[in-house]
């Protein structure tokens, strides 16, 4: 249960990725560090929330105790998928895998839907999203889909790289308020085939989806861009962390 005399400000756990570093000396061959970049914290700071990491080492039980004292979810961003949670064997262009992530963040998207809290997915987040509710991925888009636009440019973050068409009546759309927004995107996997509840928001010109959501819950949207990487410069990146974090504060 959350304190009560809380101060008002929504909280919103933010999952963390991992990477090796910190090594103590030549001998050493690192460790891990749980990680997220400081634009998340920024972007829900600036909607009027705050926000606390969620590292992947996780202990049973403990997911559950975190998500209670919370308002709201974000999955953020980071490595690919172990394609093994969807049931497929690895593929040629498959990327860094990280199992314990995997694993935290399935979890974490499983408790936070049975709880009906808020959820943001962002790029790996609408992946971890769909195999939780039972969906499949593109292991490699340039590899499995013919025609498909670069979705990964050698480009920086805060720069929107292409657009994306959204649905009329999605949940997308009734935040964003318009039929297509131009979007940073950086990723080489994507939605295959949708999880269970899952509905559609936006696709690519070249049909990749883009975003989907999950009616029926206080509010479940992830996209597949990176809207953290522009909020302070694009009012359409800046509004869906606006959304998010004003149905985080609607207890």
């Amino acid at each position: 249960m959350k304190p009560d005399g809380a101060s008002g400000v929504p909280v919103i756990g933010i999952t963390c990725s991992r990477i090796v570093g910190g090594a103590w000396s030549s001998l050493s061959r690192g460790h891990y560090m749980n990680y997220v970049f400081s634009e998340y914290g920024q972007a829900i700071v600036a909607s009027g929330g705050t926000s606390v990491l969620l590292p992947a080492d996780q202990a049973e039980g403990t997911l559950e105790a975190a998500l209670q004292r919370l308002d709201a979810l974000l999955l953020s961003g980071g490595p690919d998928l172990h394609p093994r949670w969807y049931g497929e064997a690895p593929l040629q262009g498959l990327g860094d895998v990280d199992e314990d992530l995997d694993r935290m963040e399935l979890e974490a998207a499983r408790l936070a839907l049975e709880m009906d809290l808020p959820v943001l997915g962002i790029c790996r987040g609408i992946q971890v999203l769909n195999v939780a509710l039972g969906g499949t991925l593109y292991q490699d888009i340039p590899r499995q889909v013919e025609g498909a636009i670069g979705h990964a440019p050698p480009i920086d973050k805060g720069v929107n790289s292409h657009t994306v068409r959204i649905e009329p009546e999605s949940l997308l759309h009734a935040v964003i308020g318009s039929g297509s927004v131009w979007v940073n995107g950086k990723h080489h996997q994507a939605v295959k085939d949708l999880g269970k509840g899952l509905t559609v928001c936006a696709r690519a010109q070249d049909g990749i989806i883009e975003a989907v959501s999950l009616p029926g819950k206080r509010f479940v949207l992830a996209v597949q861009w990176h809207p953290e990487g522009c909020w302070s410069s694009d009012p359409n990146a800046r509004v869906l962390f606006e959304a998010f974090v004003n149905a985080a504060g609607n207890l």
